[in-house]
């Protein structure tokens, strides 16, 4: 409690959030930063729409490197020559990688 009056004397504004550590009511300093009396800690929200937007980018390259997959399988079903059927091979190993690296990120 003492740490609350003592935001307050110094110009703090108790907002109607909590903190989502230790469920107590969180200040908005002067300076603009939100801070958490009892955890001693800043605390920052992101917005759902920057949330919202990294999972369409994320989306949209597990979309491209799905294309490029269906790509090379095509190619792969028609290529003969063992050496160009290696390399094809390859690059699928290589996008199917890329592809789990990015679902892993999200």
């Amino acid at each position: 409690m003492k740490q609350m009056a003592e935001l307050l004397r110094k110009g703090a504004t108790m907002l109607n959030e909590s903190c989502p550590d230790c469920n107590t009511p969180l200040f908005k300093l002067r300076d603009g930063s939100l801070i958490c009396p009892m955890c001693n800690k800043p605390v920052v929200y992101v917005s759902a729409d920057a949330d919202t937007e990294g999972m369409a980018q994320q989306g949209s390259i597990d979309q491209t490197l799905m294309n490029k997959v269906k790509e090379v399988q095509g190619m792969l079903e028609k290529e003969k020559d063992p050496a160009k059927l290696n390399a094809l091979l390859e690059t699928l190993m290589k996008l199917l990688d890329a592809r789990e690296r990015v679902r892993k990120i999200g």
